[in-house]
């Protein structure tokens, strides 16, 4: 059903993101093998919006994502692979220090922490297999029951993938440049002062949202534009101002 394609290109582009996902993880204490959950989730599709709103690789809903990432008319951080990241690392987190266990945890990530923590009473049992077997929960069906042995997969998969799908050459890491803004600015006027194409600077800048890119909306005073790392920044006017920081 075209499983595999997907697969292969969400691991493809990845690699874009994965090292400085598992060092966000790591900075948390949660296992890094869990940055592979984007692969089940979105197909790590930058854009993977559901029908009921959940939105960026890591599908975050926006009640959820809110008491993590800034998410406004300006700024959707759901969109942004590494704020978003750093988000389900909290997220996952918390629902193993309720929980107890990775594999509810992991579960919890599809299915709420209070639901898994249902499932738990419930059942009489924290064993992962013994609930997907006799918990009968309203709304623990096929995506939920069946998350984490999709984990599980991804892992095996990721292991054997010579044998699944071959010699395989991922994007490299990308690397940044990064300007501070001394005062909100229109999208359109940092392109043009900084010499780069609005869509590159979009795709370096995802969380910024539909609306600032057409000019409804200014970059607020004070967020960080990325650029490519690459790139010798000769930025004119008001932006000369602006803190540079180094490439990561």
């Amino acid at each position: 059903i075209g499983q595999r394609d997907r697969l292969v290109k969400g691991y493809l582009y990845g690699g874009r993101y994965f090292d400085q996902m598992m060092d966000i993880f790591e900075d948390h204490k949660v296992p890094k093998e869990l940055t592979r959950l984007p692969l089940i989730e979105s197909g790590f599709n930058m854009e993977a919006r559901s029908h009921v709103g959940a939105s960026g690789i890591w599908q975050f809903m926006k009640d959820t994502g809110k008491r993590f990432m800034r998410i406004d008319n300006a700024i959707d951080e759901r969109y942004d692979p590494i704020a978003a990241s750093k988000a389900a690392a909290s997220f996952l987190r918390a629902n193993y220090n309720k929980l107890g266990s990775w594999p509810l945890a992991i579960t919890a990530y599809n299915h709420g922490p209070a639901g898994m923590a249902n499932a738990v009473r419930e059942t009489g049992s924290s064993d992962i297999s013994h609930i997907i077997q006799h918990y009968e929960g309203r709304a623990f069906g096929f995506a939920s029951s069946n998350f984490y042995a999709e984990f599980l997969a991804i892992l095996e998969i990721e292991r054997e993938y010579r044998k699944h799908f071959g010699k395989l050459r991922v994007d490299p890491p990308i690397k940044y440049r990064h300007l501070q803004l001394p005062s909100s600015t229109r999208f359109s006027e940092i392109a043009r002062a900084c010499g780069i194409n609005a869509e590159t600077l979009w795709d370096y800048n995802p969380a910024l949202t539909p609306s600032v890119i057409r000019g409804v909306y200014p970059v607020p005073k004070g967020y960080t534009i990325k650029f490519p790392a690459n790139r010798s920044l000769r930025c004119k006017g008001k932006l000369v101002l602006a803190k540079y920081k180094p490439a990561e």
